[in-house]
């Protein structure tokens, strides 16, 4: 065999051997899942830490872990059949923690996120929908710096300080915000600022359906963003649908390729369209438009429930 031969065997055998470790588990990463797991309940709905403590050996359904740094990046515990709370001290310890998904659960207390040592520098993916959380802690999104997509849909015993609005902001890389059916009020451009690439530079998805908000929305408003998926849809508060306007801002979301805007009280003639290359849905039923019919044969338009539609406006 030839020295050459027998070194490239030699290197082969090493990596063999060598690859296959992993590192331990960070002992401070364990304390914490045991802790989560106790708190959510966890260790009963999923048994978690039943079969053994380290919540990076395979036996903790919903976990993934980084094997060569040893720490826990990601939680997927949607309906998980939790209940009951995180501490934010436990949570801030997952320092590589790069998406937590808890939705579908019935986590029911206070979200308990609200006093973080540390903020999770890496969390790009946080969904809390479909829960029954009670508030929205004061600087609660100044922990997730690097959010990308934030869903809380279909909490509606939910409230918010006014700090909520302003917190959002602080997370320029957000990408995706859904917060349908969460009981939200109050203006939406103060909501959202004025909506456009300044405030949330990379926004494309935004969907607020079923809340409480009310506007007469500017006509800058969402100017230049980036924004592909509105959703404002059925906006009332005690049965008085208070958002409205008209809606020329629709023209100046050149990037729009869905928007609904449904069971509203939205008024003036149809939006011009003629700039929107993209656009692929219109959803504006139950308004009170007016003017005709001028969209391009590919886009799903409906219009229903607005009397004016097809006529001349006064």
């Amino acid at each position: 065999m030839s020295t050459i031969r027998a070194a490239v065997i030699l290197v082969v055998i090493t990596l063999c051997v060598g690859g296959g470790a992993a590192r331990a588990t960070d002992p401070v990463d364990v304390r914490a899942m045991q802790a989560i797991a106790k708190s959510t309940h966890a260790d009963k709905s999923l048994r978690w830490g039943v079969k053994s403590g380290d919540p990076c050996d395979g036996t903790w359904p919903g976990v993934h872990c980084d094997k060569d740094l040893g720490r826990v990046t990601a939680i997927d515990a949607s309906n998980g059949g939790l209940a009951g709370t995180i501490s934010g001290t436990d949570l801030s310890d997952l320092t590589y923690l790069s998406s937590l998904d808890l939705s579908r659960n019935r986590l029911d207390t206070a979200t308990g996120f609200s006093e973080q040592p540390r903020p999770l520098r890496h969390l790009t993916y946080l969904n809390l929908s479909s829960n029954a959380f009670r508030d929205m802690p004061d600087y609660f999104l100044f922990s997730f710096p690097a959010l990308e997509t934030f869903a809380m849909d279909d909490n509606k015993d939910i409230s918010y300080s006014g700090y909520f609005l302003a917190d959002l902001v602080r997370c320029p890389a957000l990408r995706t915000f859904s917060a349908n059916k969460v009981t939200l009020t109050g203006e939406l451009s103060d909501f959202l600022g004025n909506g456009n690439g300044t405030i949330f530079p990379a926004l494309e998805r935004v969907s607020l359906a079923g809340n409480s908000l009310l506007d007469d929305i500017h006509h800058d408003w969402g100017k230049d963003s980036k924004i592909k998926f509105l959703d404002i849809s059925n906006q009332s508060i005690n049965g008085v649908k208070n958002l409205g306007g008209r809606l020329d801002f629709v023209a100046g979301m050149t990037d729009l390729v869905e928007i609904h805007v449904r069971d509203n009280n939205f008024d003036g003639p149809l939006p011009d369209v003629s700039g929107l290359a993209n656009l692929k849905v219109f959803d504006a039923a139950n308004n009170n438009l007016c003017g005709r019919l001028n969209f391009p044969s590919g886009v799903a338009v409906n219009v229903d429930g607005n009397p004016g539609v097809g006529k001349d406006c006064p």
